[in-house]
């Protein structure tokens, strides 16, 4: 079923029985069967237009019908709805006017609940990789630490083995001019007691 305009309906109907009957003396719909039903087509309901041809009198309406059925093809009927129809459409159109604007609503309710939820994960995994990096050059920055440490007490024992050989040698130096000097003192005393006895006079 197509609405027109409001309180207008355009139905389309194959050949067969179409399910129509009408008050007579108009054109307003009495009782629906078989497509009429189908279709949703109501009681109270006016037939105002046949496969293009305006309706205004019931016999125009029963003439315009039998000649469709006789063309074994299928034909466009417009219904003017009654009151109530109208007012229950109306009502169904708010409804549906009312229940988008709620499903809009909530689409956007989910499409920004889903974008925080991307954005929280992605901060989330931003700050585990920046944490990461920061531990990383924290290790990093105290093995450097540690390795500038251990340097000076490496170069310390060394120094104080470079100067224990230094004082090693010059102890070995001072004692070899010691005994160097000890034989030439030696010859000297031992030249002594020759002159001694070269100035003692012999004895008769």
């Amino acid at each position: 079923m197509v609405s027109m305009q409001p309180g207008i309906a355009k139905l389309q109907f194959a050949m067969g029985s179409h399910g129509l009957v009408w008050k007579t003396g108009t054109t307003e719909v009495e009782r629906v069967s078989c497509q009429a039903r189908l279709l949703g087509v109501k009681t109270g309901w006016s037939i105002s237009m046949i496969d293009g041809n305006p309706i205004t009198e019931d016999h125009q309406a029963w003439s315009e019908l039998m000649r469709c059925k006789k063309k074994g093809e299928k034909y466009n009927i417009y219904f003017t709805k009654d009151e109530a129809s109208i007012r229950a459409d109306q009502a169904k159109a708010d409804s549906d006017r009312a229940k988008k604007v709620k499903d809009l609503e909530e689409r956007k309710k989910r499409d920004e609940t889903e974008r925080k939820i991307r954005e929280d994960a992605e901060k989330k995994r931003a700050d585990e990789l920046a944490s990461k990096k920061q531990d990383y050059w924290d290790k990093q920055q105290a093995a450097k630490e540690e390795e500038g440490a251990v340097a000076p007490e490496q170069a310390a024992p060394a120094e104080a083995d470079a100067t224990e050989v230094a004082e090693a040698e010059a102890d070995g130096d001072a004692g070899a001019a010691d005994g160097d000097a000890a034989p030439a003192a030696t010859e000297e005393g031992g030249d002594a007691p020759a002159e001694a006895e070269a100035d003692t006079p012999p004895q008769e």
